[in-house]
């Protein structure tokens, strides 16, 4: 059996792996994470068989994984004989709810209240805690000279839960457009790696209002979005994506949202009525035996953060109504909880 270090040992910080796969969002979010931690932090791939140390390596005391990450995070724990804490970020599946020590569910997963269950109000954003790396390049591009206030627009994409065609693109202008003409101001407008190019452009010809567009380019270092976030009077934000929503709250200014349609799936279609038919003494053990996963609902959370006052909603003329900040905790409550773990 493997001769694990002891936990009381006060000179040695406990070890933690990432469980890392091919979501840049979700490596994201497990980096913000282990970063916030403050431990030495080993990625780990979850392709393979299932992680296992280097040569001179010790078996980590805490694993966390994300998604698909998570079966290989069960297998870690398995191999460490039960002495490695487990956190996961997201909805679990295949995995019983009470084999992982501390389920965080990002804020439109809907899992059942629970003692490991910790839930957070806005996801973790790859900023967190980071000064903006605001490169050279992005000082020149024109965009400077623009009347503000500078109305910040974060565009999206179609997802598997919604709908971004050429037609939302064009609502999405024109509401902007309508937005900065109304305080004499300036859009700029970025698009994200799920902006189709006939949206992007349908969005272009839309633009009414003084405006400055940059298409994303994956490695670009002269990405303006960095320096816009800290300079934006206001931002607008497409509703598909609860980690750009988060991103935009983030900056402490105004945000609003453009909600868009649902569309539905075979998939979300059966757990649908699963759950409809289901008895609910049943289906909550389904759930917690990881059978069947929690179900998503980004259109409930979005409406949840309007009634509570963190978003407006473009077009509606209610921006006024967006309530004080309130603290952004759930990063320092999801490490003391953590903390808490490993001092059990």
């Amino acid at each position: 059996m493997t001769d694990f270090p002891s936990r009381e040992t006060p000179a040695r910080q406990p070890l933690v792996w990432l469980m890392i796969g091919s979501n840049a969002g979700e490596t994201g979010q497990l980096r913000v994470l282990g970063r916030a931690l403050g431990w030495p932090c080993i990625e780990k791939s979850i392709d393979g068989p299932g992680p296992a140390p280097a040569i001179g390596e010790a078996w980590p005391d805490l694993v966390i994984s994300f998604g698909k990450g998570l079966r290989a995070a069960t297998k870690v724990v398995a191999r460490s004989d039960r002495r490695t804490r487990l956190v996961h970020l997201g909805r679990p599946r295949w995995v019983r709810l009470d084999a992982i020590d501390l389920i965080i569910p990002m804020p439109q997963d809907r899992l059942p209240a629970a003692v490991n269950v910790l839930p957070i109000r806005m996801s973790f954003n790859d900023r967190i805690g980071m000064p903006d790396a605001v490169s050279a390049n992005v000082s020149s591009g024109g965009w400077q000279d623009l009347p503000r206030p500078w109305t910040v627009v974060l565009v999206g994409g179609a997802t598997r839960h919604f709908r971004f065609d050429e037609d939302d693109a064009r609502k999405l202008g024109t509401l902007a457009s309508r937005h900065a003409q109304a305080s004499g101001g300036s859009l700029l407008v970025t698009t994200s790696p799920r902006t189709g190019a006939s949206t992007a452009q349908a969005l272009r010809s839309a633009l009414q209002a003084p405006h400055f567009f940059y298409e994303y380019r994956r490695g670009d270092d002269a990405n303006p979005l960095p320096v816009w976030l800290q300079q934006a009077d206001d931002l607008i934000v497409t509703g598909d994506s609860a980690s750009m929503l988060a991103e935009a709250w983030r900056t402490g200014r105004p945000v609003q949202v453009l909600p868009l349609a649902g569309h539905s799936t075979p998939m979300r279609r059966w757990l649908a009525g699963l759950q409809r038919r289901c008895p609910k003494v049943l289906y909550a053990l389904l759930l917690k035996r990881g059978i069947v996963a929690a179900p998503v609902d980004l259109a409930g959370w979005i409406d949840e953060r309007i009634a509570e006052g963190d978003f407006s909603v473009l077009g509606q003329n209610d921006v006024g109504r967006q309530k004080l900040r309130r603290a952004d905790d759930d990063l320092a409550r999801a490490v003391t909880r953590i903390r808490s773990l490993l001092d059990q």
